[in-house]
């Protein structure tokens, strides 16, 4: 997704944008270790849905597990746009398709829906280690794309005026680079010595992604490759055909389009397994845990796709645009991250108890700099906690009528 959200980064912030990579550095290092501390504390595959749990109870866990289906549903279309921009430009460059087109695009979209539910109903998952070896082979040819341009091109960014409004919502992008990063927590008890080399890890590779990324960052602000949705979905690889001509141009479209369907596709994996999981600890309808022959819990399949195509519809017909749908889902994973943190402040003790605080108030800075696409997150915080507050008085009801009876 960084192949996407780097143009974000410079659009709502330009040259400062450089700048909000290095807070964003500084700020994910307590949400990290806090994550890190609470699995070793309590090692669980369940992760931070369990941590709340432990910390707050079932209700609170139950919550938390919602905002994670909310955030597939946001997400997995923004993914499965940038896949579809990448293959179009694609078809385009090898003459398959004449001219790209918000049609086209949206038509690549659907297709794209069709062959996931067709490869994953049949438990034809693609290895995430494909993912990671495509991952690699793009950014590093970015690295060189963009070292290329530095010297190459006239070096010239764009002057703005400093707001931290745009600042702060930029970082909030940046913090997507990050996402999964509490995965972490399994991760502690790996290390021979995990007080001295897990903490030096994890700076190590926060610090190399810092200038990975923020390197590609000054070349797009350089070439001034960014500023509506088109352009930043074509920046990049606009910038490969800078270095590398029409041939690189084609295989890179290729190769993020890879790149992300494997992505999504893990994405609705997951999502399929989290709702097979609530439905057997009772959370949702049974229906959900149900499994075919090749053991894949196909109605959370199904709903992860159909929940994508109702977002894809909505994102083609009523205008609108990835940008807000990021906004959005980053409202819901900052609460996700922030009731870790909270659960860290209760469970962890000494120091780690100080990151989990620290982690706490990262959090909600980061929150109230989402301003008004904040508002999505705490509307839909608010009626699930509604419906559990209505949910646990319906079966105290219940428990109580039978008690009468007896």
């Amino acid at each position: 997704m960084f192949l996407l959200f780097q143009q974000l980064f410079a659009s709502v912030a330009n040259e400062w944008s450089l700048f909000a990579w290095l807070i964003m550095g500084l700020l994910i290092l307590p949400i990290v270790f806090t994550f890190a501390a609470l699995g070793k504390k309590h090692p669980h595959a369940g992760g931070t849905a369990y941590f709340v749990q432990v910390a707050f109870g079932d209700k609170v866990a139950r919550i938390v597990s919602w905002l994670f289906i909310w955030v597939v549903a946001l997400g997995a279309p923004v993914i499965v746009v940038t896949a579809s921009n990448f293959l179009v430009n694609g078809l385009t460059a090898i003459g398959v398709i004449e001219q790209a087109s918000a049609q086209s695009l949206f038509l690549c979209a659907i297709l794209m829906l069709f062959l996931l539910m067709l490869f994953n109903v049949f438990g034809l998952k693609t290895a995430a280690i494909i993912q990671t070896i495509l991952s690699v082979c793009i950014v590093s040819c970015l690295v060189f794309v963009s070292l290329n341009s530095q010297i190459t091109q006239p070096f010239h960014l764009p002057s703005t005026e400093f707001q931290v409004s745009k600042l702060a919502l930029s970082a909030t992008y940046i913090l997507w680079c990050f996402l999964g990063i509490e995965a972490i927590a399994h991760l502690a008890n790996d290390f021979k010595n995990p007080h001295r080399d897990f903490p030096l890890t994890i700076i190590i590779g926060i610090v190399i992604t810092l200038i990975v990324y923020s390197l590609i960052s000054l070349s797009l602000l350089q070439m001034h490759y960014y500023g509506n949705e088109t352009e930043n979905l074509n920046s990049v690889i606009n910038l490969v055909k800078l270095s590398l001509g029409q041939h690189g141009y084609t295989i890179v479209s290729f190769a993020g389009f890879l790149t992300c369907y494997i992505s999504v596709s893990l994405y609705f994996v997951g999502f399929s397994r989290l709702l097979s999981s609530m439905a057997k600890q009772q959370q949702i309808a049974p229906i959900f845990a149900r499994i075919n022959v090749y053991n894949v819990p196909y109605y959370g399949l199904l709903t992860a796709i159909l929940l994508t195509m109702l977002m894809l519809v909505a994102y083609h017909y009523s205008g609108l645009d990835l940008e807000g749908l990021i906004a959005y889902a980053n409202g819901l994973f900052i609460l996700i991250y922030l009731a870790g943190a909270l659960a860290g402040v209760k469970l962890l003790i000494g120091i780690n108890q100080g990151l989990a605080i620290l982690a706490s108030v990262t959090c909600v800075i980061l929150f109230l700099s989402l301003a008004e696409h904040a508002l999505f997150a705490v509307a839909l915080l608010f009626l699930l906690s509604i419906y559990y507050r209505l949910k646990s008085k319906r079966e105290a009801r219940l428990l109580f009528c039978l008690c009468s009876i007896q």
